[in-house]
């Protein structure tokens, strides 16, 4: 956007090719499509409900009985991203790792493969952020740690996902089965666990857990990778900004940044044409730039956290109580028509009002949950 609008843009990308390696599981609503039609290439299915499993075994399926979500080929989501950028007029740089940054007062020079000028600096470099600590912006309030495989072999109903919850599978989150097309997706992630990583993703192929569901699976690719929540006080100095991971614009019940990032980044990219038209790049100019975008979205990323906090902290006792709670004809039917995975605190919302006995669990969170997004 910022490159279509006559500005130069220069895309610094520290690995030989886009996309590599690849540290996210792929699964997106619709909706990210409506921002960046020209990315359906990178579509390899549809999904239109979940088989939710509990910790000693019970099963509950939600159908949206239309697609909820579209699984996607994350490398060539981003290649196709970048593509656009780079017709617009953008130039792509591979293997150029920034190593330092140094502001003048008016321009950023900018150590990479070559030292670079720039009046603006644009930090989309993830999760570990390595221009958000050069700018001295505080870290993330959690970082989850996960680890994701793509298997061959396993015979999936390609329009429905897998989550597994609870401390012994996922702690603090969960463990998902992905379908993708001719490959499975296998994966979770933990926060503040007590064993390795490694530890639960060997174990979630154990027969009881997934491993009935994933017979005869042989690992593919395997990575790892880190997810931020909680949002940052800022996202912004003089002449900077973040977005996406590295601006922990991270959907904390998910673990979810892509749509997320998207709507960010068209702030950052309004707020950045704006600045440079005006020749204007000041800390007070791009503040713009955050209360833009946490006027359209923090409030749910806020209530995402909220729903994080609730759901970290259920006993495992507890989930199976909610299990059989949401097992109910009238809850299942609420959570088919309302869920959404990029807003759920409207399903939070309504099913606190439909089933009085979660109150109990949202606690000193309730005030807050019950205001509308």
């Amino acid at each position: 956007l910022i490159a279509k609008a006559g500005h130069s843009v220069a895309i610094l990308e520290e690995h030989g090719s886009i996309g590599e390696p690849v540290q996210c599981a792929g699964l997106v609503t619709p909706r990210v499509f409506d921002i960046v039609d020209f990315a359906k290439p990178s579509m390899v299915n549809m999904v239109r409900g979940a088989h939710l499993h509990s910790p000693t075994g019970q099963e509950l399926t939600i159908d949206g009985g239309m697609t909820k979500a579209v699984v996607i080929d994350r490398q060539r989501f981003d290649g196709l991203l970048i593509k656009r950028a780079v017709e617009s007029g953008a130039e792509l740089i591979c293997e150029s790792k920034v190593t330092g940054i140094e502001w003048s007062g008016r321009s950023w020079q900018v150590d990479a493969r070559s030292r670079l000028e720039c009046k603006l600096l644009i930090g989309a470099d993830g999760s570990g952020s390595r221009v958000r600590g050069w700018l001295g912006i505080g870290e993330p309030e959690f970082m989850l740690t996960g680890i994701d495989a793509e298997v061959n072999g396993v015979d999936l109903d390609q329009g429905y996902v897998h989550i597994f919850v609870g401390g012994e599978v996922a702690p603090n989150f969960f463990a998902w089965v992905i379908p993708a097309g001719d490959k499975t997706r296998v994966g979770l992630c933990t926060r503040d666990s007590e064993k390795p990583l490694t530890h639960y993703f060997d174990r979630l192929f154990m027969q009881g857990l997934s491993g009935d569901i994933l017979k005869g699976f042989e690992i593919v690719t395997r990575s790892s990778g880190r997810i931020p929540l909680g949002m940052l006080e800022r996202t912004y100095a003089d002449g900077a900004m973040l977005v996406g991971d590295a601006a922990s614009q991270v959907k904390a019940t998910t673990g979810g940044g892509i749509y997320m990032g998207l709507v960010c980044a068209g702030h950052c990219a309004e707020t950045a044409i704006k600045a440079l038209e005006a020749d204007d790049t000041s800390e007070r100019t791009l503040a713009g730039y955050h209360r833009s975008w946490t006027g359209d979205i923090g409030g749910e990323l806020r209530k995402c956290l909220m729903l994080h906090r609730i759901l970290s902290t259920t006993s495992g006792k507890d989930l199976e109580v909610l299990f059989e709670v949401f097992g109910d004809e009238d809850i299942i039917k609420l959570i088919n028509e309302q869920g959404d995975i990029d807003y759920p605190s409207r399903l939070a919302w309504a099913l606190l009002k439909k089933e009085p006995r979660l109150v109990k669990y949202a606690g000193k969170y309730f005030r807050h949950l019950m205001r509308r997004v």
